[in-house]
């Protein structure tokens, strides 16, 4: 039974899908108007490994991401650049697919883009609009917010009635209330547009995602996933205009939210200097260093990026990586031992998995393994039989981690650098404690970190 966190309930419920072993899953976008950031990789490292583990536990799942590419923030910069708003989000398009894919990001079902579903963003607006819950002004199509007697059950926020003037015949085109939200905004100057029974003009933000799940999923799904930020008030938004236009069933059976990111304890900004861009990550982390760092905390907690932090994971996961070197170099035939340890592990991965994607429980299990069986390998009663049961399980954890290395030859040292590690074993063995270590401070300059044990000179790269 898999338990998940609803942020409309405020508590964990049992998952059941609309349909047995399908799931239809949904998770906002980026904005395609500059590059992606570690915002952006924060929140969907961590939804790519909540999929990938429902799709371990059995379930096919139509997983769909829309691309934003109209939007104010769009067409401010691509005034400022002097061009095409479209030669823009395509650009930043591509270095979003580009980049998802350098931190092994699993290909959404579709990606569907804002623009090329117009058609179907009018449909809900006029709907809307006819059945009264929605008015129009000189300047747009707006949500009545009024209309909706529960707006506000997904934030929790009371908000009350502010008026942003009297609704008398001179200001009859102004928003009823402060509250109401955009579903269409007629065209101003300069701006693009596209033609609907309410003059020119383009989508407002939150109508986009009820059209795009809509036509790819159906009138309810499953799962709807997003940053923290997108709470309130779009995913609010969401829910008011889906369910006012499709009836009173839930929009969305669970809502799931990725918690907030800071780097260096600040929230991210260019301002401060601390705005960092997955191209620039990726030149100083490899993508499973940064999957190991976000899959280090549980998906709804806050997580602050900083070299410490990232530092101590790489270790981390350096130790794991060894520690499956180790088993591939088991050789030593004989019978399977270690499989009620590794059953009893994969067990307790999978039931804290389970019980709301808790991955910072879950490593406690692997950990404990990699104890027992190094203690094992150590009193030479470890077989081929059981590495090989063991690297299963790596790999089964693997398949929605995306974290492990299991080729040995990923962990060789070139020739070069081994025959630099035999002199220093050389040396040793004479005692020439100096000359070694000059040699163990040169292979630590190229990378290479040399322990001393009783059973030989191991190595790792850092």
């Amino acid at each position: 039974m898999v338990l998940i966190y609803n942020t409309l309930s405020g508590k964990k419920e049992e998952f059941n899908p609309i349909e047995k072993n399908k799931i239809r899953m949904y998770v906002c976008g980026p904005t395609v108007y500059g590059p992606a950031h570690l915002g952006h990789a924060r929140t969907y490292v961590a939804f790519d490994i909540i999929r990938r583990y429902l799709e371990f536990r059995g379930y096919a799942i139509n997983f769909v991401v829309n691309i934003t590419d109209i939007h104010d923030d769009i067409i401010k910069r691509a005034n400022e650049l002097n061009i095409n708003f479209l030669e823009l989000t395509e650009k930043f398009t591509e270095n979003y697919f580009q980049n998802m894919k350098s931190l092994k990001i699993k290909d959404a079902s579709i990606y569907p883009k804002v623009t090329d579903n117009i058609p179907e963003i009018i449909k809900i607006v006029k709907t809307l609009k006819d059945r009264g819950y929605a008015y129009e002004t000189e300047d747009g199509v707006y949500f009545n917010v009024a209309k909706m007697a529960d707006y506000g059950k997904l934030s929790h926020i009371k908000i009350s009635k502010q008026k942003t003037g009297t609704r008398v015949e001179t200001d009859k085109y102004e928003k009823e209330e402060a509250r109401d939200f955009a579903l269409w905004k007629k065209q101003k100057p300069g701006e693009p547009s596209w033609d609907s029974p309410f003059g020119k003009g383009r989508p407002g933000w939150h109508i986009e995602c009820s059209a795009l799940s809509t036509k790819h999923l159906g009138t309810q799904i499953d799962i709807h996933g997003g940053a923290r930020d997108l709470i309130f008030p779009h995913h609010e938004n969401e829910i008011a205009q889906s369910e006012c236009r499709f009836g009173k069933k839930p929009f969305v059976r669970y809502w799931l939210h990725s918690g907030f990111l800071t780097v260096a304890g600040q929230k991210m900004s260019k301002s401060l200097g601390n705005y960092i861009i997955i191209e620039d990550l990726l030149r100083e982390y490899s993508a499973e260093e940064f999957r190991f760092f976000i899959a280090q905390s549980h998906y709804r907690s806050p997580i602050n990026f900083s070299k410490e932090e990232m530092k101590k994971s790489r270790n981390s996961l350096s130790r794991l990586n060894e520690f499956i070197q180790r088993l591939l170099d088991v050789q030593k035939a004989g019978e399977l031992t270690v499989k009620k340890d590794v059953d009893l592990a994969r067990k307790n991965f999978v039931k804290e998995m389970d019980y709301d994607f808790n991955l910072p429980k879950a490593w406690v299990h692997l950990f404990k393994l990699e104890s027992i069986i190094n203690k094992r390998i150590s009193e030479e009663k470890f077989t081929k039989e059981d590495s090989d049961y063991a690297i299963q399980f790596f790999k089964d954890v693997d398949s929605f981690l995306q974290v492990f290395l299991f080729e040995k030859k990923l962990f060789e040292l070139s020739a070069e650098e081994k025959a630099f590690v035999d002199k220093r074993n050389e040396l040793r063995a004479q005692k020439k404690w100096a000359e070694a270590d000059v040699i163990r401070q040169e292979l630590l300059k190229k990378g290479i970190e040399l322990t001393d044990t009783k059973e030989g000179t191991k190595w790792k790269r850092i």
